[in-house]
């Protein structure tokens, strides 16, 4: 028993040691490692995404190091609980524009910027030979319960933490829209794909299958959970 305890005492003094000179593991091993949204994604992707909504200075920072363009916003407080914390203007992803540019919070926008680089470019590519030039949407920020005014809960919505998503533009000039071609090909495909693939980046995606409600949008909204319908 002594010597394990000896054994585990020298384990710890060393690995002290070497963390102290300044090696760290490999990103891909690291979960305290900064997330690079660049970065292919990983097993510790979504771990890392969890980290940031409670990490504001990390999360500008990864979207700084991406490429985004986007501005920070000062803190929002409204009436009911709406309003929004450590939101951002964001006007693209680095490489697709947003049709217009909008207030999300920041670990949204980081989500936003991962669908776009592994997810809709490469896939857009496979599919029709063109990258996404434009994320066409219908604004995120909204104060209002999610089913409007019945006394049900807040919805993520009124704290900018989800966005609606109607489609995509492609750099050839092609126009993709959930309500129009979600079951036609070959674009219906890829939209599903999209929708499937966006649920390692985000808490919540809903799609057409979901309710009448969806059925011209993806519902993507920031968080851990990986929740899809």
């Amino acid at each position: 028993m002594r010597y394990l305890a000896w054994t585990f005492a020298l384990i710890v003094l060393v690995a002290a040691a070497v963390l102290a000179a300044g090696w760290r593991p490999p990103y891909h091993y690291n979960p305290w490692a900064a997330l690079d949204l660049r970065a292919e994604p990983d097993w510790l992707t979504r771990f890392r995404l969890y980290r940031l909504a409670r990490a504001p200075d990390q999360c500008l920072a990864a979207l700084e190091r991406s490429g985004a363009s986007f501005t920070s916003v000062p803190d929002k407080q409204a009436p009911d609980g709406c309003g929004w914390q450590h939101g951002v203007m964001l006007r693209s992803t680095g490489v697709a524009r947003l049709e217009r540019p909008t207030v999300v919070t920041c670990p949204l926008a980081a989500s936003l910027v991962m669908l776009d680089l592994h997810v809709l470019q490469p896939s857009a590519q496979a599919a029709f030979g063109s990258g996404v030039s434009t994320i066409e949407h219908v604004g995120s920020y909204n104060c209002r319960a999610v089913k409007g005014d019945d006394g049900s809960a807040l919805s993520s919505h009124a704290q900018a933490r989800a966005i609606d998503v109607t489609g995509f533009r492609l750099k050839n000039g092609d126009d993709i829209t959930v309500a129009r071609d979600w079951r036609r090909p070959p674009a219906g495909p890829f939209l599903r794909d999209a929708q499937a693939q966006a649920c390692s980046y985000f808490g919540i995606v809903l799609g057409p299958d979901y309710n009448a409600a969806h059925a011209g949008h993806f519902h993507m909204q920031a968080g851990s959970a990986g929740w899809c319908r």
